[in-house]
């Protein structure tokens, strides 16, 4: 079995402690190519630590929630450092990080869907509470159903990843041997990047904003701020890579930002699907009255007016809770992708990446990037034309 630690690379043994989001061992001088092989040597070991906890330990529904971010860490760096990978291994691996989430999606939302739903209970009548109860129970019933499968699939996925694994290893091994003066320090490299990454986040926005009113709690508008939501995780990710080479003050004032507006989005998502399985499930109740279903399915004891009230309130509340989370979002955006994280961030990678430029307030050591430049200085012109592209989250 392949397992890559970043100090001991060739040892076949697992970590004892999974790694953390931070790479360690980076500095800015330090060759591209090693610092590639280090990334991918931690995140890779991410993803190996967490599935076989995931795939056996189904009374801590954390460990495939981690085991999902891992494989979303691993997938960012194969993305936006697939310039030092070779192509063939990149892509097989990327197929089995896929493979491994999607293994987890539906367990993952139904633990989600609990979370949301045992929220509810406190705020709950006596009556409501009971039919809240119920459907934990039966979302509980499900989740243990799904892990049986999770486990037969993700350990049949195992041998795969580790193969995969170390044929990517070796092909980046063999480019590193063969590597020659062209490749630039990671320092160099990932300003540069993260410099595409969050134009590429601008320009998605922009267009989302421009299309639709997101205040508008329909289909469409919730849709595009689940693009968003997958765009902002995709720059959290990468800004971890880099977070090493850049000053403090980026990890101490701007990833907490990242952190809170996919916290809100992803909260506004949960809700808003929680309400939805509502939904969903009082049409199919309904359909059972006066059929043996209805007791199959742990009903016998409940009058339909007391089902169909404590399911309306409880989507109701769903309702509430994302409204209030999208609410947050739409107040917290103009200072996100303006004063408070876009601008000063914009301006610090410019000063980083060429000493010679001044921006007014921020500090090319990274002690104070409290205060936004002036927009002439943002990079806005030299960072756009390099944008990632990210039309497969518009819609089409």
């Amino acid at each position: 079995m392949l397992i890559l630690r970043a100090k001991t690379p060739d040892e076949d043994e697992v970590a004892a402690d999974p790694p953390g989001r931070w790479i360690a061992g980076l500095s800015n001088e330090m060759p591209l190519m090693d610092a590639l092989e280090l990334i991918y040597l931690q995140r890779f070991q991410g993803v190996v630590w967490y599935l076989p906890l995931a795939a056996d330990k189904d009374e801590n529904v954390e460990y495939l929630h981690k085991l999902r971010v891992a494989c979303r860490r691993l997938g960012v760096v194969l993305d936006v450092l697939a310039e030092g990978f070779s192509e063939p291994p990149r892509q097989s691996l990327a197929k089995l990080l896929r493979k491994i989430r999607r293994c987890c999606g539906q367990a993952r939302d139904l633990d989600v869907r609990r979370t949301v739903l045992e929220s509810q209970l406190s705020s709950a009548s006596v009556e409501d509470a009971a039919v809240i109860e119920l459907l934990c129970e039966q979302t509980v019933r499900k989740r243990a159903r799904v892990q049986q499968t999770i486990r037969r699939k993700l350990t049949k996925l195992r041998p795969d990843l580790n193969q995969a694994g170390a044929v990517l290893l070796s092909s980046l091994r063999s480019v590193r041997r063969d590597a020659d003066d062209g490749y630039s320090s990671f320092g160099k490299t990932g300003r540069r990047i993260l410099a595409k990454e969050l134009a590429a986040l601008w320009d998605l926005a922009a267009w989302e904003l421009a299309a639709r009113d997101l205040t508008a709690q329909d289909r469409e508008s919730t849709a595009a701020l689940h693009r968003l939501r997958i765009a902002l995780k995709h720059l959290r990710y990468a800004s971890e890579i880099f977070i090493p080479i850049l000053p403090p003050s980026f990890c101490e004032n701007f990833y907490p930002h990242l952190e809170e507006v996919q916290d809100l989005l992803g909260e506004a998502h949960d809700a808003t699907e929680a309400a939805r399985i509502c939904s969903t499930t009082q049409k199919k109740w309904k359909s059972w009255r006066g059929k043996k279903k209805w007791a199959r399915r742990g009903l016998a004891g409940f009058r339909w007016g007391a089902v169909r009230h404590g399911l309306e309130v409880t989507r109701l509340a769903c309702v509430q809770q994302g409204a209030h989370a999208r609410t947050e979002f739409l107040e917290f955006w103009p200072g996100f992708s303006g004063d408070s994280f876009r601008r000063p961030v914009a301006a610090l990678l410019a000063i980083l990446q060429d000493p010679a430029i001044s921006v007014a307030g921020v500090d090319p050591a990274g002690e104070d990037v409290s205060t936004a430049g002036d927009d002439s200085t943002q990079g806005d012109d030299s960072t756009r034309g390099e944008s990632k592209d990210y039309e497969h989250l518009l819609p089409h």
